[in-house]
């Protein structure tokens, strides 16, 4: 068997195992930003290993995939983290989940403290979706009414 045919064949088992997984039937517009790569294809491409760069690059789509939220999903997110900044204390948990698919989330405010004459926070958000789990910490501050990220 060539190189090329194996090739062929690794991507067809990829995309076999990726469409047996798959549990979002929906559209979604929204990503999560910063999933991590798995690696390289361009590296692994350049080093003379075709193989790992195609298995690479379908992880690299399927992590992708994984970390989209539709607009209802969105819509929960944000306002949990605006419901937490402004009426929250620290420390208290602000949760929300999507019967229609499995995502949830939760954000809590760990931190309040003013800088340079404006009221300021910090919170950590959590996103579960389709088994991918993603958690950020963001400082923002108060700036004419209206919170500034």
């Amino acid at each position: 068997m060539n190189k090329l045919n194996k090739i062929i064949i690794l991507f067809l088992c990829c995309s076999f195992f990726y469409s047996c997984t798959t549990t979002n039937y929906t559209k979604t517009e929204e990503k999560i930003l910063d999933y991590e790569s798995s690696g390289s294809p361009l590296t692994a491409l350049s080093l003379g290993e075709p193989s790992a760069a195609l298995l690479f690059l379908a992880v690299d789509i399927n992590n992708y995939l994984k970390f989209n939220l539709n607009k209802k999903e969105i819509k929960f997110h944000t306002d949990a983290i605006l419901l937490a900044l402004n009426n929250t204390p620290n420390g208290k948990i602000i949760s929300w989940h999507n019967n229609e698919r499995l995502s949830s989330g939760k954000v809590r405010v760990v931190k309040t403290y003013y800088k340079n004459d404006k009221y300021c926070r910090i919170y950590q958000s959590y996103i579960k979706l389709n088994g991918a789990k993603k958690h950020k910490t963001k400082h923002v501050c108060r700036i004419d009414n209206e919170w500034k990220f």
